[in-house]
């Protein structure tokens, strides 16, 4: 039975475009910044004060020896515990000992003196660096231990770990001396008392009794000082220190390498966390987790090509096919609408909305399609602006008066919707312009009336499509009362500069109202990053999401 291939969720593979589209954005701060600290780091490091490090080594052994005889003429000091030999090494009197030995080595007093101090702050601070032990033992504590010494020069390293075991051999030896010691100062306090005794005594046998009992104190005494010669501990030198070649620290090489990676995993950290708390649509791969179809990408226009006029601009390069997707785009999905009506909206001002209606008009009127463009921003008009100076003329739609006075802006089309003429800008594209900006809330009143439905219903007969160019949808709720009349709403978005956020309230904005938002159009995406041309096909709705990856409009609006 063949298992199946574990799939990836289509969240996973949301999060992952996403961080790396993140990390590409950060790339450069990413790349550079750990090098330029690494590059810091090693400068630095290569300036600090070289430590050299020497090691010698003892081994702690079983004086018990097979022949009783050696035994019995032998004094050993008991095995050490663990830990012991660190303990012992960092003492304040070992510490001592240790420094005077350095005092009689060949070291300069300079060199001494140093020493001196680190390892008393060490004892101070519980911190040892100067002299370390490393333990390799059975489980009758019993192997090797090394001692590590380090300093400022070679011979200060090797002298330093020298005096090291010498100290650390001189306690052990003492430690063994210890109870031989005390027995013949015990002896020797008896051998005075008796001698004391011997000298007051009158009594001619007690003091021939107290003569013979010195006589065995001072064989007992002689034995004492016999073993007392012979004592050993458990610690035997096993090899001598050797002064280094080579510093042990600094590394320049090795702590640039980890300065490096620390930095570049703080800053991939940094990155992501900045992304993540302000993120900006930077590509189509921002937009997934929407579940919107990016309907087109629009190419960034520079300023030479925008000396004639956006449409003009459209009209040819990038912009033309880019276009293209998006009218291919948006009849498949309203294929099956008699009049389709659409708005078309962005989150803020600026991002390209009312010059991406005009050329879309444009393309769709230039396939034998018969458009009406809406100006429905009353506050901030453009729409004039954009198509300007194609202005063909007016003429009355269907249902109006022609002989009354013509009504040619909205605002004046809803006081005297029976004189409503429409401004042709370009073939099969009419035009109902805003007319003068309104203040305050009448143009949202405007919009509001109950009447604005059957107007619509009215001013969209005879045409296939009507485009309503919308107020921003986070600043006024202009969009969302005009579009419940609409087929839906075709959000743009500036690449590079709208958060993630503001579309994601946008939409959020949207579907509390009840209204549909059919799919995204990215704006103003800069071509140097994206030279080459993508197809996918849109998830909702059926339509194919046709467009070239790395375009976007630039415009006013």
């Amino acid at each position: 039975m063949q298992t199946p291939s574990p799939s990836v969720s289509a969240a996973d593979q949301v999060d992952l475009v996403q961080i790396f589209g993140a990390l590409r954005r950060f790339l450069p701060v990413i790349l550079l910044l750990p090098l330029v600290v690494a590059a810091v780091g090693y400068v630095l490091s290569s300036r600090q004060p070289r430590v050299y490090e020497a090691s010698a080594s003892v081994i702690a052994v079983d004086n018990n020896a097979q022949n009783s005889l050696i035994n019995n003429t032998l004094v050993t000091a008991p095995p050490l515990p663990q830990g012991a030999v660190d303990q012992v090494l960092h003492s304040r009197s070992l510490v001592a000992d240790i420094v005077s030995r350095l005092g009689e080595s060949e070291l300069d007093a300079g060199a001494v003196a140093t020493i001196r101090d680190d390892l008393t702050r060490e004892l101070e601070t519980n911190t040892f660096s100067r002299l370390k032990v490393r333990a390799r033992l059975d489980t009758q504590q019993r192997g090797v231990y090394e001692i590590r010494a380090q300093g400022g020069t070679p011979e200060a390293a090797s002298a330093l770990a020298q005096a090291g075991v010498d100290a650390l051999l001189n306690w052990d030896n003492q430690r063994a001396k210890q109870g031989v010691v005390r027995s013949r100062t015990s002896l020797q306090q008896q051998l005075q008392n008796l001698t004391a005794r011997i000298g007051n005594s009158t009594d001619a046998l007690e003091r021939q009794s107290l003569i013979a009992a010195r006589g065995q104190l001072l064989q007992n005494l002689s034995q004492v000082t016999v073993l007392e010669t012979a004592a050993t501990g458990t610690l035997i030198p096993v090899a001598e220190p050797v002064a280094p070649r080579t510093p042990v620290a600094p590394r320049p090489l090795r702590n640039a390498a980890l300065l490096g990676l620390v930095t570049l995993f703080l800053t991939i950290g940094g990155a992501l966390i900045a992304d993540s708390l302000r993120r900006r649509v930077e590509g189509p791969e921002d937009l997934l987790p929407l579940g919107l179809p990016v309907l087109a990408q629009l190419p960034l226009l520079r300023k030479r090509q925008l000396t004639s006029g956006f449409l003009s601009a459209s009209h040819g390069g990038a912009l033309y096919e880019s276009i293209g997707f998006l009218r291919i785009n948006i009849q498949s999905l309203l294929r099956d609408g008699e009049h389709r009506r659409l708005a078309i909206s962005s989150s803020y001002p600026g991002e390209g909305k009312s010059s991406m209606t005009a050329a879309l008009a444009e393309s769709l009127g230039a396939t034998g399609v018969k458009v009406l463009v809406i100006d429905a921003d009353l506050r901030r008009p453009t729409q004039l602006k954009v198509w300007a100076p194609q202005r063909l003329g007016t003429h009355p739609l269907i249902g109006t008066d022609p002989a009354l006075p013509p009504a040619v802006t909205v605002s004046e089309m809803f006081t005297r919707p029976d004189a409503a003429h429409a401004t042709n800008v370009a073939p099969n594209v009419d035009l109902l312009p805003a007319g003068t900006p309104q203040r305050g809330d009448s143009g949202a009143s405007i919009l509001n009336q109950p009447a604005f439905s059957a107007h619509l219903q009215q001013w969209a007969q005879g045409y296939d499509f009507v485009l309503i160019d919308t107020p921003p949808m986070l600043l006024l709720p202009d969009t969302l009362a005009v579009a419940p009349y609409t087929d839906g709403v075709i959000m743009v978005v500036e690449n590079g500069k709208t958060r993630t956020a503001d579309v994601q309230r946008s939409l959020q904005n949207a579907r509390a109202a009840g209204v549909q938002v059919l799919g995204v159009v990215l704006n103003k995406v800069n071509q140097r990053r994206d030279a080459y041309y993508q197809y996918g096909y849109a998830e909702a709705g059926g339509a194919p999401a046709l467009g070239p990856v790395g375009t976007t409009a630039s415009s006013k609006r």
